[in-house]
């Protein structure tokens, strides 16, 4: 049976888009990031119509970078830092970088009010992220310093874990993130949202691996959008355009 060039050409393209479709979008996350962004993902599969699946994957930024290093497949990585997607870039792995959210750091106080003076007077166990490698941690540190306390410190490998810390008893309180205490609906009145001025920026930023598909690119080209937007603001974050310290 003979196949003629028009033929051919259609069965290819066929070929292709399902190779295409079956290959999924692989998005390493920061554990802070990860319900906002399987929020995202959602959100733009029903208004894009994109056949491509998102598969994301959790952990710690560090961890994930050393893994994009090692050669993970990874096509983006939205990190909890600037400072690894940084040195990702620098390797000359990456394609594109930017700041998708600023994030917000909040003293947790379960079953008790939470404010600034609670915080100075506070004698208990506090958990905080590792500041060694956590940007939660190293915000949390300088927000100690600012208000010249020293209270008992237990520390998470990340703000994942140190939430974990005071949700289980571990620690009296904790300085985690907005996004968690949005997240797991907690009552407004055990946690105060710290003063910005009291620590540095936490900049969260992405890479797009330079392997990645266009896919890649489509899906952070998206998060400019209005409703991508007002998801990340209403997860506890602060949008890159409204920063302005």
């Amino acid at each position: 049976m003979r196949c003629d060039l028009k033929s051919l050409t259609l069965i290819c393209a066929l070929i292709a888009s399902q190779s295409l479709a079956a290959c999924p979008l692989r998005i390493a996350v920061a554990a802070n990031f990860k319900s906002s962004l399987t929020d995202l993902a959602s959100r733009y599969r029903q208004v894009s119509q994109e056949a491509t699946t998102i598969d994301i994957i959790p952990g710690a930024t560090g961890a994930l970078t050393t893994q994009i290093i090692q050669g993970a497949p990874f096509d983006i990585l939205f990190a909890a830092d600037k400072a690894r997607p940084g040195k990702l870039e620098r390797l000359g792995l990456t394609r594109h970088r930017q700041t998708y959210a600023l994030g917000q750091l909040v003293f947790w106080n379960p079953g008790a009010s939470a404010g600034e003076a609670t915080l100075r007077d506070f004698r208990g166990t506090l958990a905080i992220a590792n500041p060694g490698h956590a940007p939660y941690g190293q915000a949390a540190t300088q927000v100690l310093a600012s208000l010249g306390i020293q209270p008992t410190l237990i520390r998470g490998n990340n703000v994942a874990q140190t939430f974990a810390f005071v949700r289980t008893g571990n620690a009296a309180a904790g300085l985690v993130s907005l996004s968690q205490a949005l997240d797991q609906g907690l009552p407004p009145q055990h946690y105060w949202t710290l003063p910005r001025s009291y620590h540095a920026p936490i900049e969260q930023q992405l890479v797009i691996m330079n392997a990645a598909p266009a896919a890649a690119t489509r899906f952070v080209a998206w998060l400019g959008e209005p409703e991508a937007r007002l998801v990340i603001e209403t997860s506890g974050y602060i949008l890159p355009a409204d920063d302005h310290d």
